[in-house]
């Protein structure tokens, strides 16, 4: 079976990621994966943190995540396990975190949800805050075609 890559929920704070299958690798892509409806490449270098992940695999299998081809977390198979870094432990895995991540499925079927949390290079769409009824969005800034808009050329 080949490992597939699901973006199961993505907001402008955190991503949620479903890896599964036997044998093969999939690549969370920073610029593409992580890029909510809501947001825009800011210009600035896409920084994402692992906050936790929950998995479940046959006995032999083995998850391996890795940015920049260094070893992050290494899961075993043999039942579901979780690790939620964000609340229990009160940090974040920052190692990397301006790297793609890797997920290599290895021995067995096994299926890992990953959960991202984005702290930089991600600009909002969403500006009602600062543009009030000019805002647009459809991009980053207000409206270039409302009469009276602060980007209105």
């Amino acid at each position: 079976m080949p490992v597939t890559k699901t973006v199961l929920k993505n907001t402008n704070n955190e991503t949620i990621v479903k890896i599964a299958g036997t044998a093969a690798a999939a690549t969370i892509d920073l610029q593409t994966d992580c890029l909510a409806s809501t947001q825009a490449i800011d210009g600035a270098t896409q920084t994402v943190n692992i906050a936790g992940c929950q998995w479940v695999g046959l006995p032999t299998a083995t998850i391996t995540i890795t940015r920049n081809s260094v070893n992050i977390l290494t899961l075993p198979g043999g039942g579901a396990d979780t690790i939620d870094l964000a609340a229990g432990s009160g940090y974040v895995d920052t190692i990397n975190n301006t790297d793609d991540i890797v997920v290599t499925i290895a021995g067995a079927e096994a299926q890992l949800y990953l959960t991202l949390r984005k702290v930089g290079g991600y600009a909002t769409k969403v500006e009602e805050a600062v543009y009030g009824a000019y805002d647009d969005r459809s991009r980053v800034g207000a409206s270039t075609t409302l009469s009276g808009s602060p980007d209105k050329v």
